[in-house]
């Protein structure tokens, strides 16, 4: 889990250390304040002194005893130590100015709310205490609770992109050894040039597949290699039409997405012929990436047995994880064509 303190806890932090250090000098009456005789008071000093250690031990519940006792369920031990911390914060200010001899001078507190009864019970007296203290303790809980959840809810969409990546690379070897092999047994003097651009692909791979975002010019070198190796074994160059628009430079992607959806092409499309080419196109507009690829379907194409599905699907999860909200998704697919259309919002 993340250790590190966010921006967020750290505006919270700051705001209740204010809070409950305000409360005792917005607890004195106006006379106290205008005589100079504040940090003379009992009450003042002793307030102030209670809630440096409620303080003290809101930051000991939040990153010692939650983590350390209540979210691994020792919850007798933690509901123990807080009945400890509770005597701790309000006793020890109670010995501390009992003992302490305070000058006379000092002026009677509460006058507004002085009677001349007898005392208020025990349970009157330190109701207000139990509900600050244990309210406090709530809070710490509640914050460390969201925090606990935001931190696994990142670690499982780590851990699902890793998964998903896990799934793709092997795809990606699959194919282009499969075209290396149809080369080697047509004993093309292009195969040593396949290897090479193969090399270069898992070596992207290997090196780029693990980061969480990329250049995308590196992806798009990656792209065009890919579609080279395809190349070394058509006949007709123009059955494929592939184009990119724009400037890349200062642009990051997260590595091999748009490869799958110009993998289908060539997996189920018709190649090798210029009157049903692969026509894929890739432009670029300031932080806005939109990328368009068609294909004609074949006619025998057998979904399950290629089982292509999953490298799509794979990716539209990934998509849905790394790019809520910032991406538009359109498939469209008739008895012989077939088109994607990919938006990306990039850099957001």
């Amino acid at each position: 889990m993340n250790k590190k303190i966010t921006k967020r806890e750290i505006i919270i932090f700051s705001i209740i250390s204010v809070v409950f250090i305000l409360i005792p000098f917005l607890s004195v009456s106006n006379n106290d304040t205008a005589n100079n005789v504040l940090f003379e008071t009992r009450h003042f000093r002793r307030m102030l002194f209670e809630n440096i250690l409620l303080l003290m031990f809101f930051f000991l519940n939040y990153f010692l005893l939650i983590p350390k006792l209540y979210f691994k369920r020792k919850y007798i031990v933690y509901t123990l130590i807080l009945i400890a911390c509770f005597f701790i914060v309000y006793k020890i200010p109670e010995w501390s100015f009992h003992l302490q001899k305070m000058p006379r001078k000092e002026p009677p507190r509460f006058d507004k709310f002085r009677h001349d009864g007898p005392p208020p019970p025990n349970f009157v007296m330190w109701s207000p205490k139990i509900l600050m203290f244990f309210s406090l303790a709530i809070i710490s809980l509640f914050i460390r609770q969201n925090k606990r959840y935001v931190e696994m809810q990142e670690q499982k969409q780590l851990s699902e992109i890793a998964y998903l990546r896990a799934q793709i690379n092997p795809h990606f070897l699959f194919n282009t050894l499969n075209n290396i092999y149809a080369l080697t047994l047509q004993k093309s003097d292009f195969a040593s040039d396949a290897v090479m651009k193969l090399s270069k692909m898992m070596r992207y791979v290997v090196s780029h597949s693990s980061k969480d975002f990329v250049p995308l010019r590196e992806d798009l070198e990656y792209i065009k290699n890919y579609i080279k190796l395809q190349q070394l074994r058509l006949i007709n160059n123009n059955s494929i039409v592939f184009q990119i628009n724009g400037d890349v430079s200062d642009i990051k992607i997260s590595p091999l997405l748009l490869i799958n959806f110009i993998e289908n092409a060539f997996k189920y499309g018709i190649i090798d012929d210029e009157y049903n080419p692969i026509k894929i196109n890739i432009s670029i507009d300031n932080t806005t990436l939109t990328m368009l690829v068609e294909n004609t379907i074949l006619e025998d194409v057998n979904l399950i047995e290629e089982q292509s599905g999953i490298g799509l699907k794979n990716t539209k999860k990934r998509l849905d994880v790394i790019y809520a909200n910032r991406y538009q998704l359109e498939v469209k697919e008739t008895s012989s064509n077939y088109f994607v259309r990919l938006k990306l919002f990039l850099n957001d």
